[in-house]
């Protein structure tokens, strides 16, 4: 069994590597633009198609990420990973829709039970914030006072890269219902912002300034899950969980670059500095009516108007914090109908999802506005030949922004496959 997965765990290595080295490849939402980016979160396909939280999940089927206090469940060795495809079509008042496609690598992970349903661990790579982003503003420049002659000039403002979480965790079941774990977690990455200057006159050089951030520091997280088998709802599961993740600083260095004329000229040297993240909370309820239906329903809270940053950011100026807090709300539910049927037909053996959401972002563009995104999501659970190992296929269509006050909205629908590998490793084979 062994030698058959080592494919597949490979493959979702490189997956990782890639997307390091690869960051994001095309242009994105404006909103990106702001404070350490635009944040990303993935904890597992399962949730994802609910909505996005999961935070009271547990399940020897997936490994959940989202509270560590969940891997105490683990029976497999799991690993899961795959890619997103996101179709954005920004809208501005007067303005023709911006289109645009890009594709990236989403979160790989890893885990094994130590102790079967017992004790739990996990390795995890995903996206912590994604910056990219491309605005172009067309002006004109006097070139001749006396003619009152006048350069076209388009200055296109850019960004690309974010910030990355490699994180290690561990749940730990103390008895029958109650559950902890914790998480300690490298996050790190490189920010860079580009600003490109184009004259249409040879007389003038094309420049870029391009300033490039580059993050790094541990955040530590911990979390409990309650899970009761027969709770007060009778012989229904019910579950609760809460997870805190500790406000941490990030360290590095910025460095200013001047490109022109196909030459590159440090303006300055790099200036260390740091940013302050801020504390983060979640909580979540599951409950299960019915062997085959699980319900779950999920709030998340980030607190941004306590960041801090010794770099000039978008969002931040003149030392002044003008970010939002985050909250984000979520419900979803998953129907399984081969939960007591592991012989049934394919299309019982097949797990369906649906999801709700809401996420008040923690970026202001204009403080008069909240920058808001509503959406839904989707997907399913497709068996495959390899017991314990699925193909999952996730949806999320959704609208983030608005067009008042100059602003722009963002419609969005993402399309995401994912592997999840699961096979027993590590068995004693009994002798005699």
């Amino acid at each position: 069994m062994l030698r058959r997965s080592l494919p597949i765990l490979m493959f979702m290595v490189s997956v990782a590597a890639l997307e390091v080295a690869a960051q994001s490849l095309s242009d994105g939402s404006i909103y990106s633009r702001f404070g350490i980016g635009q944040r990303e979160s993935f904890v597992s396909s399962q949730s994802q198609a609910m909505g996005g939280g999961g935070f009271a999940l547990g399940s020897f089927r997936y490994a959940n990420l989202a509270n560590p206090a969940g891997l105490s469940d683990q029976f497999f060795t799991r690993v899961n990973g795959g890619m997103v495809i996101d179709r954005l079509i920004a809208s501005e008042t007067g303005v023709d829709d911006s289109k645009l496609t890009s594709g990236q690598f989403n979160a790989v992970h890893g885990s094994f039970p130590i102790l079967t349903r017992k004790l739990g661990m996990a390795l995890g790579f995903a996206p912590f914030t994604r910056m990219n982003y491309r605005v172009d503003q067309s002006s004109t420049l006097i070139t001749d006072p006396e003619t009152g002659t006048q350069t076209p000039i388009v200055t296109s403002y850019k960004g690309n890269g974010g910030l990355h979480k490699l994180s290690a965790s561990a749940g730990y079941q103390l008895n029958e219902k109650l559950s902890v774990g914790a998480t300690a977690a490298y996050i790190f990455g490189i920010l860079e912002d580009t600003q490109r200057t184009t004259f249409n006159d040879l007389n003038f050089d094309d420049s870029n300034v391009v300033s490039s951030t580059r993050l790094g520091g541990f955040s530590p997280t911990l979390g409990v899950r309650f899970f009761d088998q027969s709770s007060f709802f009778g012989e229904r599961p019910f579950g609760a969980g809460v997870a805190v993740t500790i406000p941490t600083s990030l360290t590095g260095a910025r460095t200013l670059r001047l490109d022109r004329s196909q030459t590159a000229d440090t303006l300055r040297a790099a200036a260390s500095g740091g940013v302050d993240l801020p504390v983060q909370v979640v909580a979540g309820l599951m409950y299960r009516p019915a062997p085959s239906l699980t319900v779950v329903a999920d709030v998340q809270y980030e607190e941004w108007t306590s960041f801090s940053s010794d770099f000039p950011l978008a969002g931040l100026t003149a030392g002044q914090n003008t970010l939002d807090d985050r909250t984000r709300l979520s419900a979803g539910v998953e129907y399984w109908p081969g939960s007591r049927q592991p012989f049934g037909s394919y299309f019982v053996r097949m797990a369906y999802r649906a999801g709700i959401y809401t996420d008040q972002s923690y970026i202001s563009p204009d403080p008069s506005e909240r920058i808001r995104s509503v959406g839904i999501t989707g997907g399913l659970s497709l068996p495959t030949a390899i017991p314990g190992t699925t193909i999952d296929l996730n949806i999320d269509v959704g609208r983030r922004g608005t067009t008042s006050n100059g602003l722009v909205e963002d419609r969005y629908f993402r399309f995401g496959l994912n592997i999840n590998f699961g096979e027993r490793w590590f068995e004693r084979i009994p002798l005699g």
